[in-house]
């Protein structure tokens, strides 16, 4: 794993446990995910700033893709919502999460 994976807890929860293969049964959209998993509100002020921490670093979308993918084994993929790439998905996240998290 490269040095860019390293205190993304939160963000990894998120992949993990709600953005695996069958992704859709929790939800048809993030917006979904987020509004149905308490769990993900609680940590959402985290999974904002991780979020937000990888956008910072600027990552190219084939870098992005590694970390989801390959190490995090995600069955997500940005074009499903009509995403050009991970950058895209990860500003959505911000905004989702922002919502959750301004109440934390």
């Amino acid at each position: 794993m490269r040095n860019t994976e390293r205190k993304l807890d939160s963000l990894r929860y998120l992949f993990t446990h709600y953005l695996h293969q069958d992704w859709t049964v929790e939800g048809e959209y993030l917006s979904d995910i987020f509004e149905q998993n308490g769990a993900l509100q609680d940590v959402s002020k985290e999974i904002k700033q991780e979020a937000e921490s990888l956008l910072e670093e600027e990552h190219d979308n084939q870098h992005l893709d590694d970390i989801f993918f390959n190490h995090w084994s995600a069955g997500y993929e940005p074009e499903v919502e009509g995403y050009e790439n991970w950058s895209d998905v990860l500003r959505e996240i911000v905004r989702i999460s922002g919502r959750y998290s301004e109440n934390k």
